[in-house]
């Protein structure tokens, strides 16, 4: 958590290595299951790590579907290209939608036809395809309508329990309070904070 411009997303990015070329100064380690992912090369990060390992929910990912191909071939497309058969992998996808609480009709629909949830839904199947440990969601409740945010909170705590890593980033105390265990606060640019939510909310 913490203020617009604090760098919640750009920390985000550096995880996933999609800082821009022109970022000013980078340094520290990133450390994931004992690995210096950091330090590998793009080419073996993006092959072994990158949404094999970690995946993100962007901000405003709802709106980043391609509106011209269904949706179920967006969603085979990362498995196909990384040599699954294409059966088994409309199986997997018809897993993940279910997952998400979402049906088998979805897989034949293009993105204007689902609601604002039920695309954010899609986009949080997207990240899970290649079952990733870690999955980074940036802010993906904020252009939700307040009842649908509440079923997307539902779908996360449910992934919770199946042992699925979360970073959150909000601007929405409530959402902290509900779902997360450790809580990182922000400020222009550094680590303010760094407790329990409980801590956070009895004693900052």
């Amino acid at each position: 958590v913490g203020e617009s411009g604090c760098g919640k997303t750009t920390i985000a990015l550096a995880l996933i290595k999609l800082l821009p070329d022109n970022i000013s100064k980078f340094s520290g380690t990133i450390t994931l299951n004992g690995k210096k992912i950091n330090r590998l090369s793009d080419e073996n990060f993006r092959k072994t790590i990158k949404w094999k390992e970690i995946s993100m929910v962007f901000q405003g990912a709802m709106n980043s579907l391609n509106p011209v191909l269904r949706i179920g071939d967006q969603l085979i497309e990362p498995l196909v290209n990384s040599g699954e058969n294409k059966t088994i992998a409309k199986t997997t996808v018809s897993e993940l939608l279910n997952l998400v609480g979402l049906s088998d009709s979805i897989y034949s629909k293009y993105s204007h036809e689902l609601s604002g949830g039920m695309k954010q839904r899609v986009i949080i199947a997207m990240s899970m395809v290649h079952n990733p440990g870690l999955i980074i969601l940036d802010e993906p409740t904020s252009a939700l309508d307040v009842s649908v945010q509440s079923q997307i909170m539902n779908l996360l705590k449910s992934l919770k329990t199946r042992g699925i890593s979360m970073i959150f980033i909000t601007h929405d105390l409530g959402v902290v309070a509900e779902i997360c265990d450790e809580v990182l606060v922000m400020y222009a640019g550094r680590i303010a904070e760094r407790c329990s939510v409980m801590q956070l909310f009895r004693a900052p």
